[in-house]
């Protein structure tokens, strides 16, 4: 039996994070991302004045929600400790926007691989080298991935739909797309451990 009920009054902050820590992260996370994705999303894009990377940074609020809700203490102010999560989050990316000319996460859908390159290169040639080998093993990286997660990172990351459009697109839940970006990221990170520590910065898909 499940801790969430449809038919019940809508639960509280509190009780969907019970039903998160309990297991049930598809219902419990796509009502928690409809409650305050628009807002999260208002927020972070207060702080960074870009529209592409506010919706990367407000999905990765839910990403940390979904892996780091034991954090919760039971009792406490959700919405602010939520708010919290994404001030720190925004912060996080304005400090890394000042060290990339362009974040990897703010290309439009349709740039090609030659733009990432370039946003992600320095002007030193060893510096340009260095990302071109990271891009080589991050194609080849992104093409293993099996095809449910590599679909939902293709979507999410590299072209930006938010999590919930891509759920309607593939007939997933917005919590089952956040789980395997979550699982794709991980894999990824795996793959590209050793690229990725010859980087100055990690790129924005990582963060």
């Amino acid at each position: 039996m499940t801790t969430l009920d449809r038919t019940l009054p809508e639960p509280t902050d509190e009780e969907l994070v019970v039903a998160l820590q309990n297991g049930e992260r598809d219902v419990a996370l796509t009502a928690l991302e409809e409650r305050y994705g628009k807002r999260i999303l208002h927020f972070v894009q207060g702080m960074v004045r870009d529209q592409h990377l506010a919706q990367d940074v407000a999905q990765e609020v839910f990403e940390k929600l979904l892996v780091k809700n034991e954090l919760y203490r039971p009792g406490t102010n959700f919405r602010a400790w939520l708010f919290e999560i994404a001030r720190n989050q925004a912060l996080s990316a304005l400090r890394s926007q000042r060290r990339l000319p362009r974040p990897a996460s703010s290309l439009q859908p349709g740039d090609h691989d030659d733009d990432l390159l370039a946003a992600l290169a320095a002007p030193s040639d060893d510096r340009a080298l260095e990302v071109e080998e990271f891009m080589a093993a991050f194609r080849a990286a992104v093409a293993d991935l099996p095809e449910h997660y590599r679909e939902v990172f293709e979507l999410c990351v590299r072209r930006g739909v938010p999590y919930q459009d891509a759920g309607q697109r593939l007939g997933l839940p917005t919590g089952t797309v956040a789980i395997r970006i979550m699982r794709a990221r991980k894999r990824l990170f795996g793959a590209l451990q050793k690229h990725l520590g010859r980087l100055r910065r990690p790129p924005a898909c990582f963060q």
